[in-house]
């Protein structure tokens, strides 16, 4: 997956944190080719919990601030990504290399649906509004 400009949205906050996201990714993607992704899955999975209740926590508050017009469809998704997340960390305590594949397959398709394109959409009504607001 080559994401290194297309997820950009140009809110730096938003871009900042995606980058952590898709660089944690490419890591244990990497990690995972190279078959030394053990150490690294304790961190991931922990990354990706914290990361998901702050990173969406912004997103609402923005979207709140902005009345953003998608917000409930926009909530709606980050709900059912923190809900898969949990049942994957419960269903994966410990590590397996298929629980890294499992979890790869989730991350790809949230960057490639979510980031890719709602958060996008976010984006733009975002740096709209802040220009609006100068």
């Amino acid at each position: 997956m080559n994401t290194d400009i297309t997820y950009e949205t140009g809110v730096i906050w938003q871009d900042f944190q995606h980058k952590q996201l898709i660089d944690l990714f490419e890591k244990i993607k990497k990690a995972r080719s190279d078959e030394k992704e053990k150490d690294l899955y304790p961190y991931t999975t922990a990354f990706l919990a914290m990361y998901v209740n702050h990173h969406f926590s912004l997103e609402e508050e923005y979207m709140a601030k902005y009345d953003y017009p998608d917000t409930q469809v926009h909530t709606r998704e980050h709900t059912a990504f923190l809900k898969e997340l949990k049942a994957f960390r419960k269903e994966h305590r410990e590590y397996a290399p298929e629980a890294v594949d499992d979890l790869l397959v989730r991350m790809e398709k949230w960057i490639s649906s979510h980031i890719l394109e709602n958060d996008q959409k976010l984006g733009k009504f975002i740096l709209s509004k802040e220009s609006t607001d100068k």
